[in-house]
């Protein structure tokens, strides 16, 4: 399987054999990313005189730190990247958001899904969440 590397600083993309192995490590993964946004969501909800206002930041920020942490560990792995490479890979990504978003292509590609089917989703996605956006 072939995955696109653009989005992370790769001109060539990766290839991948699908096995149990990978699709269980991307499950991992995945819950990993839902638990961050999760919490990134709570956090939104949390109004800053809250006195456990503080105690949300630093969990916020501790998940976001796993969350990088681990999912370059993933794609390091998945990819079989070297030492240069995932030098260029950190260097490649700007923040958390960039890298979850990459990290759920890389997933969405392991359980099956095509670079069209993935493309046609976000947009059909994005014109829901405009919809739905009272303040645009």
């Amino acid at each position: 399987m072939h995955i696109n590397g653009k989005k992370v600083g790769f001109n060539k993309g990766f290839n991948i054999k699908p096995t149990v192995k990978t699709y269980t490590k991307a499950n991992k993964m995945l819950i990993e990313v839902l638990k961050m946004s999760a919490s990134a969501n709570r956090l939104n909800a949390v109004d800053v005189d809250d006195p456990h206002y503080t105690d949300f930041v630093i969990k916020s920020v501790e998940d976001e730190d796993k969350l990088m942490e681990d999912g370059i560990k993933f794609l390091v792995d998945l990819f079989k990247l070297n030492e240069k490479q995932v030098e260029h890979l950190e260097e490649s990504i700007p923040d958390s958001n960039v890298l979850a978003n990459y990290l759920s292509y890389v997933i969405r590609r392991i359980k099956g899904q095509s670079d069209e089917e993935i493309t046609l989703e976000d947009k059909k996605s994005s014109v829901v969440q405009k919809e739905s956006d009272p303040k645009k």
